[in-house]
């Protein structure tokens, strides 16, 4: 536990270090606000590693941070995500920032049985339901980010290989350019409120919305991007984006991130190896 910390705060802990060596976005929605950076205590900085890909892979500057949100009663999901990133990444290799919405106590029990055990995760709790990005954005600025890379992951990835975090680490290494990696998509929208919300943005720069034939073949404004369900990207990124946008807060994140992207001429690369997104049952139209 850091200094200054109490014993078994109700949102935001930080737990015990005690690491181990294992192998293992209905349109967007304004809001008036966004958490502020708290006063609390900030986490010491982390000692350089030793370890293989911390030597083999130096552009990444292991340790990465990976974020996750969780939702509701959907404990299964919330098993799958751990035992998975557990089992196949080493807990020296990433520090695991975890958003509980709304969460069951069997998932928050969960959570913090790997806490107790990994001592690398940090969670933030929200007794009701905020959504998708009001979260984020606690996540990301309560405790500012240390790491040069952040990952982002939603409650239904997984991962299937154990060199997944290594495949990543070869592709940011391989190509410095790019600031943002994950799996890519296409989307067309013909509506003009989506025009003017991208130009009332502070990342905006001016650069006219690409145009493109949508599957209807109608002309549309064409939108190239990561899939939200899993993507990294670096820290300082989201800082000068200010991303999430203060503005959203539950759905259409994905493709305006991307957006925000090419307004700033930042490249985005394909990874998507070693991840699963996006196949749990569809959760209902007024559920995340």
């Amino acid at each position: 536990m850091t200094p200054g910390e109490r014993a078994n705060p109700p949102c935001h802990a930080i737990l015990p270090a005690c690491l181990a060596s294992i192998n293992p976005i209905n349109l967007f929605n304004s809001i008036n606000s966004s958490p502020k950076p708290s006063a609390a205590t900030r986490p010491l900085p982390r000692a350089p590693i030793r370890h293989s890909l911390a030597t083999m892979l130096p552009s990444v500057r292991f340790p990465v941070t990976i974020c996750v949100l969780a939702y509701g009663p959907h404990v299964t999901l919330a098993e799958r995500f751990l035992g998975s990133l557990y089992t196949h990444t080493d807990p020296a290799l990433f520090w695991l920032r975890a958003g509980l919405n709304e969460v069951v106590p069997a998932t928050r029990a969960l959570f913090e049985e790997y806490a107790a055990q990994f001592g690398n995760i940090t969670l933030y709790c929200e007794p009701t339901n905020i959504f998708k990005y009001p979260l984020m954005r606690r996540i990301f600025y309560e405790t500012p980010l240390s790491t040069l890379w952040t990952i982002w992951c939603d409650d239904d990835t997984h991962f299937t290989r154990p060199d997944w975090l290594q495949r990543l680490g070869l592709k940011i290494e391989s190509s410095p350019r790019a600031v943002m990696w994950g799996r890519p998509y296409v989307l067309w929208r013909r509506d003009k409120a989506v025009l003017d919300w991208i130009k009332a943005a502070t990342w905006y720069r001016g650069l006219r919305c690409v145009r493109g034939v949508n599957m209807d073949g109608k002309r549309a404004a064409e939108f190239r991007f990561a899939t939200g369900g899993f993507w990294a990207i670096r820290s300082d990124v989201l800082r000068k984006l200010n991303w999430p946008d203060p503005r959203l807060l539950h759905t259409t994140g994905d493709f305006l991130l991307g957006e925000a992207l090419r307004q700033n001429r930042m490249l985005i690369g394909r990874f998507d190896s070693g991840v699963q997104i996006n196949d749990s049952p569809t959760r209902g139209p007024h559920k995340p």
